[in-house]
Parts: structure tokens; C-alpha cells; sequence
């Protein structure tokens, strides 16, 4: 889709899978974790004008043996999302279950049957399904000249190919990973910028923020390297 007015910038949106992100880049950086998203992208995005970010989550809820603070952190977080204009958060389902497995390495019973243990799986359901859907509409509506999907995951392929053949849409990569997966290079992106630790925090929000609720505070952990469970902490399953 070309840009009609001549000196305009190319609009751009960007979609976070937000828990891809903090696997990828923010798992061993709390002080990157008050992340500006709005600011991130239009700091590796200048060439466009950033006019929607779409961030998809979960809530996540305290889970016997992880950090009982990482509800709250996450709640800040979100609220501090909130302030920022053309900054839109989408919810996913967070999920905590026991179940039976088979053992790794596989062990057989007598009869042959795969031994099993009762595990507890944490995971995070929905938020891709949604953001494939976002990508896809907001291409569709012509909202948009750019869409970046900031993931690692391959789950995307389809919609990111969909985006660009049906709606004429250029895609780009925003990876949280040091290099892209093989699968989303394949579809040739025509644009790929990486979230490297300096951008990062180089794009932090304010320690203080001012909402319609009150004041915003960021998370002391989060103000200096350590090895506290972060908001998306607990998430090891998809």
C-alpha cells in the first residue's frame, strides 16, 4: 500500500506478543521491564509514524511456588501501558492445571505404557489467536502501510502472509531474539529491526506515572539488575 501524500510517513502498527517478549529479551533484565512500548517502536521505527500498538497478554494470578508479587508488578505495568496514547492492551487466559504426563526420558511400565507423573502446567492461552486476528483486520480495514509483529514465534507465518498478499501491506519483524526464526524469514519481511538491550533501556516509562487512579509507581526490583520472577514468571508452556 503506498503512501498518497507526498512527504507523509508510511503509517506503521506494531503487535507485542508480550510474553514471546519477555522469553526472549526481558527474562534476565529487570531493568528493562518498565518498558515504553509506544517509545521502543517509534525509537526503531523512524521512518514511520507509529500509530497503533497493540500489546497481548494475560493476567496472570499467584501460583503455589512462584513470586506472590508478580500479580501486583504486572498491574502497575498494565495500568502504566494504559497512560500511553495509541496504546491498546489485549488479554489472553492464564491457566494453571495439574495433569499426567509422561516422564522425560521415557521410561515404559511392563506393559509397555509410557510412565507418567502429575505435573503442573502453567500457560498462557488466547493472546495469539487474538493478535493474528488484530494483525489481520487492521490490515483488512486499511488502518495501516506497515505492520511489525514483535515475536519470535512462527505462529504467525499465516497471518503475517495473509496481511501482505490480501490486504497490501508491508510486514516487518521486530525480533526480541537474536536472530529472527527461519520460518517468518522465509516470508523475505520487508522490513526486520532487532530489540536489542540498549534500545530497551533507552525506552523506559517514568518511574512515577499519573493515572485517573492515582500515582504509578515503578516496581523497585525492576530499577536494577536481579534475579526476581518477573510479571510473565511461571509462563514456561504455551
Amino acid at each position: 500500500m503506498g503512501v498518497e501524500e507526498v512527504g507523509r510517513k508510511p503509517r506503521a502498527a506494531v503487535y507485542i506478543d508480550g510474553f514471546n517478549l519477555y522469553r526472549r529479551a526481558l527474562e534476565h533484565r529487570p531493568d528493562c521491564r518498565w518498558l515504553d512500548v509506544l517509545k521502543l517502536s517509534e525509537t526503531l521505527l523512524p521512518d514511520f509514524e507509529v500509530v497503533l500498538v497493540r500489546y497481548f497478554t494475560a493476567r496472570v494470578r499467584f501460583v503455589e511456588g512462584e513470586d506472590p508479587a508478580a500479580p501486583s508488578r504486572q498491574s502497575a505495568y498494565l495500568r502504566a501501558l494504559a497512560t500511553l496514547p495509541a496504546v491498546t492492551t489485549h488479554f489472553g487466559t492464564f491457566r494453571s492445571d495439574r495433569r499426567w504426563m509422561a516422564k522425560s526420558p521415557l521410561e515404559l511400565d511392563d506393559d509397555g505404557s509410557p510412565r507418567t507423573v502429575r505435573v503442573r502446567k502453567i500457560e498462557e492461552k488466547g493472546s495469539d489467536v487474538s493478535l493474528a486476528a488484530h494483525l489481520v483486520c487492521d490490515a483488512m480495514d486499511g488502518l495501516v502501510d506497515a505492520a511489525f509483529v514483535l515475536s519470535n514465534d512462527s505462529d504467525f507465518v499465516d497471518a503475517l502472509r495473509i496481511v501482505r498478499e490480501r490486504g497490501g501491506v508491508e510486514i516487518g519483524l521486530m525480533c526480541p531474539s537474536p536472530s529472527p526464526a527461519r520460518s517468518l524469514l522465509a516470508l523475505e519481511p520487508d522490513h526486520v529491526r532487532h530489540v536489542r538491550a540498549a534500545v530497551m533501556r533507552d525506552s523506559q516509562l517514568p518511574d512515577r506515572i499519573a493515572d485517573v487512579h492515582g500515582v504509578i509507581t515503578r516496581p523497585k526490583s525492576w530499577r536494577a539488575r536481579s534475579t526476581e520472577a518477573p510479571p510473565e514468571a511461571g509462563l514456561r508452556a504455551r
